[in-house]
């Protein structure tokens, strides 16, 4: 059941998500914390217990786990972050998958979003939020869903690490 403020977060990532860039279809949004300190290297590991993919058979098909942390192990790797296998690391990155679906006149459309959390270890704290949406196409082949993961990852990532302000 739905919750007052997980329907005002929802519809708080949804205005963020409008004002997003889009390219291929996938529209990506990011936000720090702006009090945290970013690295130029650091090291993460992924919290597989706190990651969430739809329990859905045809989703599991899809096998988006190993999709997502390739795209973001080589996107995080490009701006000096390194996966490393188990911690201690700097930071915990964990990922969240929702799919809404609309059953219309013209048939039915299917919209993926992806969330990514990149939470300081020591701190627990969530010091860096990633997102990005799209339409599904249906037929596209697991190289294709690759390539767009990355192009987005890519583009969500852009000004990663983020910059601190001078004092």
């Amino acid at each position: 059941m739905p919750s007052p403020c997980r329907d005002a977060l929802l519809a708080a990532v949804f205005l963020v998500m409008l004002a997003g860039c889009r390219s291929n279809g996938v529209e990506v949004t990011t936000s720090f914390d702006p009090v945290a300190t970013f690295p130029s290297q650091a090291t993460f590991t992924w919290d597989d217990g706190a990651s969430k993919l739809p329990d859905d058979p045809r989703i599991r098909e899809l096998n988006l786990d190993s999709l997502i942390k390739e795209a973001a192990n080589g996107a995080f790797g490009a701006r000096g972050y390194r996966r490393v296998a188990a911690a201690p690391a700097d930071y915990r990155l964990v990922y969240e998958v929702g799919e809404n679906r609309w059953h219309g006149p013209e048939g039915t459309t299917s919209i993926f979003s992806v969330s990514l959390r990149l939470i300081d270890a020591k701190s627990n704290r969530h010091v860096w939020f990633g997102f990005g949406r799209a339409e599904v196409h249906a037929g596209r082949t697991r190289e294709e869903r690759a390539q767009r993961l990355r192009e987005a990852m890519d583009r969500m990532l852009a000004s990663f690490p983020p910059s601190q302000r001078s004092s």
